[in-house]
């Protein structure tokens, strides 16, 4: 069978962006073409028009065309499904973290053939059997399937417990030298699926209430598996890579596997690191290791500075003094620290916000990187937000754009003042702290009522910084297209036929 992978990745306030690796479409192009399918893939970076998508698609002559696609897409996807549905005529199959939390709703688009609940790489494969032998397809496990006018509700697999067993990815199909994150030496990992932790804004430990499983949850490849397949994937996809970026939610499941993790890492690969981790696995020993293995940045949640919102909303089990002691943990062996810190969660204020902003201020990450909260469908968030009427119909592309409910204590112009001046207002609240004497006390207590003085024109404020904003992309969006070498002495990330040298820190800064 002939298959087509659309993986849709926009990013549309990004200048020249280009996308990055889907392990999951790695994962299943590799079973694919182990089982002799062709495979192709249209990696969608910038929103189509219907031509444009059409061309793509009926280029790939495909059988079966496999949307992966996530909660940012939702609405998108409707429209999609139906010109991939026009242009070919060919069955459509929708998987991803999308289809598995709101099957429903990708099952009730009138051009999606199956929807994958679960994870997906023996239920596709199973899929391109039947259909290409001329079977019955609609009672596959794991798969929604449309019959006539019905939708069949198949049963998920149990999820798979040993991820050894699974290829190599196969990213032959991406241009993974001119990705994003490529062009400065970056290459992306990841090594796990499923979590620990029950962290109510986050979908990444939920497949648990949709498929059995017989194991763990939280999966890690071995430490041997992953060092030589990391080694493997460099060699094959970006040889002159500098740096690898961790993708995992949180790096390692226990000291035990990094502890047998960094010798072997050492030997294959060798490259500096960076990677996500949680405050309240980051000891004394964890952070010798880390720094042990080659990590220089450690990108760690934050979210809230407000203990009431950490505990109780967000259900996060760590309390403020974790977050402090990690942060001084890392400082003391020299590995960089960022955070991460979600803007507008429900039920928070703007006092709240500026709480998280004072944290910051604080623990004094060398980046802090501010996200606007967005209600992903099967996380306790998004059910918290349809019992309260704050969903809207809004859609963006990703988490940095816009606000997509609608909270009465904390209107969208205040949510994104604080998002879009985060790091400012970090260092405000560090200069007024650094005041002599009772300044460095009054100061702060100054700025908040300040900043949040009714008298004060956010919104004003953050309209002038859009319009700002929307003429530097679009400048931007121009030089690169006209000279990508001014475009790369101005600082951007402009197209390379390969990627070079660069600062260690600027190839860390190349992760964000």
């Amino acid at each position: 069978m002939r298959v087509l992978f659309v993986f849709p990745d926009l990013s549309s306030n990004v200048t020249n962006y280009t996308g990055v690796l889907s392990y999951g479409v790695g994962l299943l192009a590799a079973v694919l073409r182990g089982d002799g399918h062709d495979v192709f893939l249209y990696h969608i970076t910038r929103d189509p028009t219907q031509e444009e998508f059409k061309e793509r698609v009926r280029a790939a002559r495909p059988d079966l065309i496999a949307f992966s696609a996530i909660s940012h897409y939702a609405r998108r996807l409707r429209t999609w499904t139906t010109w991939a549905r026009e242009a070919t005529g060919a069955a459509v199959v929708v998987g991803g973290v999308h289809a598995t939390h709101a099957p429903e709703e990708v099952s009730s688009m009138p051009d999606v053939d199956f929807t994958c609940v679960g994870e997906g790489e023996e239920a596709l494969r199973e899929l391109c059997e039947v259909l290409s032998h001329g079977g019955e397809p609609s009672s596959i496990p794991s798969f929604w399937a449309r019959r006539g006018d019905e939708v069949v509700r198949n049963p998920p697999r149990p999820i798979l417990d040993d991820l050894d067993r699974l290829p190599d990815p196969d990213f032959s199909r991406f241009d993974v030298p001119g990705l994003y994150t490529a062009r400065q030496g970056t290459f992306t990992y990841l090594m796990s699926r499923g979590c620990a932790f029950r962290c109510t804004y986050c979908s990444a430990h939920t497949l648990m209430r949709v498929a059995p499983r017989t194991g763990k949850f939280w999966r890690f490849l071995s430490p041997e598996r992953a060092a030589t397949q990391i080694a493997r994937l460099i060699r094959t996809y970006l040889p002159t890579a500098q740096l690898v970026s961790f993708g995992d939610a949180i790096f390692i499941p226990n000291r035990k596997w990094l502890a047998e993790f960094v010798p072997l890492y050492k030997r294959h690969v060798g490259l500096p690191a960076s990677c996500n981790m949680r405050a309240d696995l980051v000891h004394e020993d964890t952070a010798e290791m880390l720094r042990d293995l080659g990590v220089r940045t450690v990108r760690m949640g934050v979210e809230s500075g407000n203990q009431h919102m950490t505990r109780e909303v967000l259900l996060r089990n760590l309390d403020v003094a974790d977050l402090r002691r990690a942060y001084r943990l890392l400082r003391d062996v020299g590995i960089q620290r960022w955070s991460y810190n979600i803007v507008g969660l429900p039920t928070e204020t703007l006092p709240m916000a500026l709480e998280t902003v004072r944290l910051n201020a604080e623990i004094d990450p060398e980046l802090a990187l501010a996200f606007i909260f967005y209600p992903y469908p099967g996380t306790d968030l998004h059910r918290l937000c349809k019992e309260r009427g704050l969903l809207t119909d809004r859609e963006y592309d990703h988490y940095k754009v816009g606000v997509t409910i609608r909270q009465s204590q904390f209107k969208d112009g205040d949510i994104l003042f604080v998002h879009r001046f985060f790091k400012r207002l970090i260092r405000l609240y560090q200069g007024a702290s650094r005041l002599p004497g009772p300044l460095a006390r009054l100061a702060p207590r100054g700025l908040d009522l300040t900043l949040t003085s009714p008298l004060l024109p956010r919104g004003a404020i953050v309209a002038l910084w859009e319009g700002y904003g929307r003429v530097r992309h679009a400048a931007g969006e121009a030089i690169v297209a006209r000279s990508p070498r001014l475009y790369r002495w101005l600082g951007g990330r402009a197209p390379m036929a390969r990627a070079t040298p660069a600062s260690l820190e600027g190839l860390a800064r190349a992760d964000a």
